[in-house]
């Protein structure tokens, strides 16, 4: 719980921060204003699935500003799904890093989360989309792999990877 609203947050703080951002391509701030709502729609989701009733936080709201009673009395799947359409509006087809999510990454979403609502007609043609155009973040057409290579460092984001989190340890960056 307290992982996920915390990345929220952080996702919240990047749209509250970038309009100071004077040092910044028009063109990154796009990118980086459809990274946002995706992530907070991945990670509301992910609470979602888990905790049903929660609160819905976006950049009106603040920790910082001692807005800690949100209400969790409404089902936030609307503001899910217009956070993940809001990214895969916006975002390119293709990341310059491999761990960014891209539309196609956020189609998945969406059509994901209109499967959990048993929206199917909805989901339908995002995933005949993503069948026929679907690329990687850095432009790989979506197919399947061998099985065990999902699980080898070395084949690590493949074709397969819709959106797959980059780590690592020690690296100065």
């Amino acid at each position: 719980w307290q992982a996920r609203y915390d990345a929220i947050q952080r996702c919240n703080d990047v749209l509250r921060v970038l309009p100071l951002a004077t040092d910044i391509t028009e063109s990154d701030a796009t990118r980086i204003t459809a990274e946002a709502p995706f992530l907070r729609g991945h990670y509301h989701f992910d609470l979602k699935k888990i905790f049903n009733k929660i609160p819905y936080v976006d950049e009106t709201i603040s920790y910082a500003a001692g807005n800690l009673n949100i209400p969790n009395d409404a089902d936030i799947w609307p503001q899910i799904e217009a956070d993940l359409q809001f990214a895969v509006s916006n975002l390119p087809t293709t990341q310059s890093a491999v761990g960014r999510g891209n539309k196609y990454a956020a189609e998945a979403m969406l059509a994901k989360a209109y499967m959990f609502q048993k929206k199917f007609s909805a989901a339908k043609p995002l995933l005949e989309d993503l069948i026929a155009n679907g690329t990687t973040a850095k432009g790989l057409k979506y197919a399947l792999v061998n099985f065990s290579d999902n699980f080898n460092a070395e084949t690590k984001n493949s074709a397969e990877a819709v959106f797959s989190v980059q780590q690592s340890v020690n690296d100065g960056s």
